[in-house]
């Protein structure tokens, strides 16, 4: 009994070393293969629609505004759409969302550097987040206006 016992512990030590070094060994699950020059272009592509995506969901705000159910159905709609193009986006330069979000973690200093090197594509980084900035707000606020105070519980 104690011989399999420590039979599988050790079983279990080696499977537990076999994942990590599966993740340390393939990259695809530890960390996305893409240089800074692809990341800082995906950024910049990911700003542009999040531009187009607030756009399209202010004009919903106002073509809807005065019909909530049917705002909140158009919205999920879009918003549907919206994360299908972005995931599209994503793969086209062979990550995922999330190995997007990791990857300034892992980089940042490689990416700041080549946005020092690189000042018209940070100003493009900077004014596109500025602008993603001011319709989220302006969507908010309009979003927030058409809002009715909720029912009484019961």
């Amino acid at each position: 009994m104690q011989i399999i016992s420590k039979l599988s512990g050790s079983v279990m030590i080696v499977l537990v070393l076999a994942g990590v070094l599966a993740l340390t060994v393939n990259p695809r699950i530890s960390s996305a293969e893409i240089s800074v020059d692809s990341y800082c272009q995906l950024a910049v592509q990911s700003l542009q629609q999040d531009v187009s995506n607030f756009q399209e969901l202010i004009a919903l705000v106002n073509q809807y505004k005065n019909d909530r159910e049917a705002l909140n159905q158009q919205e999920e709609i879009k918003k549907a759409e919206f994360d299908q193009a972005k995931e599209a986006l994503f793969s086209s330069f062979g990550i995922t969302d999330t190995e997007y979000a990791m990857y300034m973690g892992e980089n940042g200093r490689a990416v700041d550097t080549y946005l020092e090197v690189n000042p018209t594509i940070k100003q493009q980084i900077n004014d596109l987040s500025a602008q993603v900035g001011l319709l989220l707000e302006e969507y908010e606020s309009l979003k927030g206006s058409g809002e009715t105070a909720p029912p009484p519980l019961l």
